[in-house]
C-alpha cells in the first residue's frame, strides 16, 4: 500500500514539475529605452514587432524591478525569459545591458523557489522508491540495466571526460577573449564574464575567415530525401511516402512514411537465422508494391496552437512476435488492431532448401506486429499558412519552404535514429523493442545518425556517385574555432549536477507532507530551507572537486571560475532532472560511443553495406543487449583485440574518448552560433 502511494505521488508530482518548468512563470523584468536598444545593436525589426504588442508588455501582472534610460513612451519591458532578453544577450554590444539581463535570468523568483521545494519532495519520493526496490539511491536504481551499471563508474566516466576536455575548454575561452579584445567588443581588461559568452560566440560565428556571414541550411524536403538515401544505401531498405486514409491522421499536415524491405530478405532472416545472429541475408531489388512492410512513421512537423514544443520520437506501437498467442487461440484484437499485424511465411524465403538447411526453429509462418512511430516537432510554418484551419495547402510546398539550420538538421537526424531503432526491431516482446531499454543504450543510434548531417549539408547524399567529405580533421578548416568544447562542458556540468542531485538523501522529517495528506504536520519553513541549502551544497561539490572548474581564475582570460563563466545549471530550470533523473550523462556517453563507432566503421565510407549489415543486426535486436558489446561489434573486425574488448566490456567507462575530442575540433565553424547558451 505504501509503495503504491509513493508511486502515485511520484508520477503526479513529476508531471506537475515538468509542466511548471516547460512554461516559465516569472514576471520579473525591467524597462529600457528603445533608443538604448537600437544603439546597442538590437534589430529595429524586432523592436517594431514589440511595439505592436506593447499592451501585453505592460500588463499589470508584470512587475518591472528597475528602469533604464529614456522616457516612458519610448520604453519596452525586458521580461526574464522573453525573446527580447535572449536577443539582447546575443546581439547587444552594451555589456551593462547584457549583465542586467543575465542577472535577471539567474535571479530566483517565487516560482523557482516553489519548484525547488517540489524537486526536494520528488527526490525524497524517488529515494524511498529506490530503497523499496532494493537499491541504495535512485541513481543506482536508474542504472540497473545500463551500460555503466553503477554511480561510481558514471562519476569515473564524467571525471575522465572533464579532464580530457580541459585543454580544449581553456583554449576556447582564450580564443574568445583574444577575439573580443582585438575586435573591440570586449572592453573590460579583466576578461570574460558570463554575459559576454553568448554575445561573443555569435559575433565570432558571423565573422568567418572568408568574410561570409551565412550559415548553412537545408529544406525539409532535401533532408527527407537525404535520409531516404541513407536508409537505402546503408541498410538496403526503402522509406517511401504513402497516402493516408480518411481520418487516419490527426491533422492535414501529418505525413505517413513506410519502411520497406525485400520479402525474400526478411523471410530468410526470420526463418533461417537465430535472433542473435549478426549475419544478414542477401539483398534484392526493392519494390514498395511487393516488399515487406517493416514499420510506419508519422511526421508531424509544424507548430500549432497547444501543440507540444518538444522535438521527439514517440513510439506508437512496438515490435513483437504474435505467433505463440495466435497458436493458443487467444483473441488478438479487433479489425483496427489486426490491420497492424503481418503474416510472413517460409515460402517467402530466398531459397526453401537453403532455409531448411539452416533453420533453427521449425516454424512455417510468423505473425508479427508492425511497429509504428511518430516524429513530432514544432517548426514555424510559412506566414501565409494558417495551421488552425481544417485543410491547408499542398504539403510539398511546406516541405520546400521550410528551411532547417545545421543545428536543427542534426537534431532531426538524431530523432531519425530513434525512428529506425523502433521500426527495425524484431523482438519477441514489445517491452524491449526499439528505444524501450536502458537510456544510455537507447540514445546510441540517435547520436550515430547525427553524423550524417555533415555529408547531407555538404550535398553528398544527392547522388550515389558522390563521395562523403574527407575524414575528420583533414579538410583544412583549422583556421576557425567552433567552441564545441564549451558546449560539451555545459552538457557535462548538467550531468554532474544530475548525479549529485540523486546522490542526496533528504531528511524525512524536514520535508513538506505528501500531497493530499492534510493531517500530516508541516515542518517549519526554516527546516525545509535548511534541507534545500544542504542540497545546493551537495550540488556545489560536483564542481568544487574539480579544481580547474571552480578554482583559480585565468589571468587575461577571465577572473571568474570557469564553471561560473560557462554558467552553473540552475536546479529549478533543469528540466531533465525530472525526465532523465540520474541518467543525463547518457547524452555524453552516447556521443563518445557514436564517435568511436563512426571513426572506426563509417568515416572512410558512411554508406558501406557491410557496415550497414552490422548496424541493421544491432537495430533488429531493439534494446535486448544494453551493453558495450553491440558498439564494439559495429566498429568492425580488427579494431580491438579480444583482450581489449573484454577489458572494455568489464570497464565500459574506459572507452576511448579521443574520437569524440577529434570531432569537437572538426565540427563546423557555424555551430558556434547555435551552442546551447541563452
Amino acid at each position: 500500500d505504501r509503495y503504491l502511494r509513493l508511486l502515485t505521488e511520484e508520477a503526479t508530482l513529476a508531471a506537475g514539475i515538468a509542466e511548471r518548468q516547460e512554461t516559465p512563470q516569472s514576471t520579473e523584468g525591467f524597462l529600457v529605452s528603445t533608443d538604448v536598444l537600437l544603439a546597442s545593436g538590437v534589430p529595429a525589426s524586432l523592436l517594431a514587432q514589440l511595439q505592436g504588442e506593447k499592451r501585453s508588455f505592460f500588463s499589470p501582472r508584470r512587475r518591472p524591478f528597475c528602469r533604464r534610460g529614456g522616457s516612458g513612451g519610448d520604453q519596452v519591458l525586458v521580461a526574464a525569459h522573453s525573446e527580447l532578453a535572449h536577443v539582447i544577450l546575443r546581439q547587444s554590444a552594451d555589456s551593462g545591458l547584457r549583465r542586467e539581463v543575465y542577472e535577471l535570468q539567474r535571479l530566483p523568483g517565487k516560482d523557482d523557489k516553489e519548484t525547488e521545494k517540489q524537486l526536494l519532495r520528488l527526490l525524497h519520493l524517488r529515494q524511498e522508491l529506490a530503497k523499496l526496490r532494493g537499491y541504495p539511491t535512485w541513481t543506482a536504481y536508474a542504472q540497473r540495466d545500463g551500460i555503466l551499471k553503477t554511480p561510481d563508474k558514471i562519476n569515473a566516466f564524467l571525471s575522465r571526460l572533464l579532464d580530457a576536455l580541459r585543454p580544449g575548454v581553456e583554449s576556447d575561452l582564450k580564443t574568445l577573449s583574444v577575439f573580443g579584445a582585438s575586435s573591440g567588443l570586449l572592453r573590460d581588461a579583466k576578461g570574460l564574464d558570463p554575459w559576454d559568452l553568448p554575445f561573443l560566440l555569435r559575433a565570432y560565428s558571423v565573422r568567418t575567415p572568408d568574410g561570409s556571414t551565412g550559415a548553412r541550411s537545408i529544406s525539409i524536403r532535401d533532408l527527407l530525401e537525404g535520409m531516404q538515401s541513407v536508409v537505402e544505401r546503408l541498410l538496403g531498405l526503402r522509406f517511401v511516402r504513402a497516402p493516408t486514409a480518411k481520418g487516419e491522421t490527426w491533422h492535414w499536415s501529418v505525413l505517413r512514411y513506410e519502411l520497406h524491405e525485400a520479402p525474400s530478405s526478411r523471410a530468410s532472416r526470420l526463418f533461417s537465422f537465430s535472433p542473435s545472429s549478426s549475419a544478414s541475408p542477401p539483398s534484392s531489388s526493392l519494390d514498395a508494391s511487393s516488399s515487406s512492410l517493416r514499420g510506419v512513421l508519422y511526421l508531424d512537423l509544424w507548430a500549432r496552437p497547444s501543440k507540444t514544443r518538444l522535438l521527439a520520437q514517440f513510439t506508437v506501437r512496438g515490435s513483437k512476435r504474435l505467433s505463440y498467442a495466435h497458436g493458443q487461440g487467444w483473441r488478438l484484437g479487433g479489425p483496427l488492431w489486426l490491420s497492424a499485424v503481418q503474416r510472413l511465411s517460409r515460402e517467402g524465403a530466398a531459397s526453401e532448401d537453403e532455409a531448411s538447411a539452416t533453420a533453427t526453429v521449425a516454424v512455417e509462418e510468423e505473425l508479427r506486429q508492425i511497429p509504428c512511430a511518430a516524429l513530432v516537432c514544432s517548426l514555424p510554418p510559412p506566414p501565409e499558412v494558417d495551421m488552425t484551419q481544417p485543410t491547408g495547402p499542398d504539403v510539398d510546398r511546406l516541405l520546400e519552404a521550410t528551411s532547417l539550420s545545421a543545428s536543427l538538421t542534426r537534431s532531426l537526424l538524431h530523432e531519425c535514429g530513434h525512428v529506425l531503432h523502433s521500426l527495425l526491431s524484431e523482438t519477441e516482446l514489445q517491452h524491449l523493442s526499439g528505444t524501450r531499454g536502458a537510456v544510455d543504450f537507447a540514445e546510441f543510434p540517435s547520436n550515430l545518425f547525427e553524423h550524417f548531417s555533415a555529408p547531407l549539408l555538404d550535398g553528398y547524399l544527392a547522388s550515389p556517385t558522390r563521395r562523403a567529405r574527407p575524414a575528420l580533421g583533414s579538410d583544412g578548416r583549422g583556421k576557425a574555432c567552433n567552441f564545441a568544447h564549451l558546449g560539451a562542458l555545459q552538457l557535462l556540468l548538467h550531468a554532474c549536477v544530475d548525479q549529485a542531485f540523486y546522490s542526496f538523501v533528504p531528511g524525512v522529517s524536514e520535508l513538506p507532507p505528501c500531497s493530499g495528506d492534510a493531517l500530516a504536520p508541516s515542518p517549519p519553513p526554516e527546516a525545509v530551507d535548511a534541507q534545500l541549502a544542504a542540497l545546493r551544497g551537495c550540488l556545489d561539490t560536483a564542481f568544487s572537486r574539480h579544481h580547474w572548474l571552480a578554482g583559480d581564475p585565468r589571468p587575461g582570460v577571465t577572473e571568474q571560475p570557469i564553471c561560473d563563466v560557462v554558467g552553473r545549471p540552475q536546479m529549478a530550470r533543469f528540466e531533465h532532472l525530472v525526465h532523465y533523473g540520474g541518467s543525463y550523462f547518457c547524452y555524453l556517453l552516447c556521443r563518445v560511443m557514436s564517435s568511436f563507432a563512426w571513426q572506426h566503421a563509417f568515416a572512410k565510407d558512411p554508406f558501406d553495406r557491410e557496415t550497414g549489415k552490422r548496424l541493421h543486426a544491432i537495430l533488429r535486436r531493439g534494446s535486448i543487449d544494453c551493453s558495450l558489446r553491440p558498439i564494439l561489434e559495429l566498429a568492425g573486425p580488427g579494431v580491438l583485440s579480444e583482450t581489449q574488448k573484454e577489458q572494455l566490456l568489464n570497464n565500459p567507462h574506459l572507452l576511448p574518448v579521443e574520437p569524440f575530442l577529434e570531432e569537437l575540433h572538426a565540427d563546423d565553424a557555424s555551430a558556434a552560433a547555435e551552442l546551447p547558451f541563452p
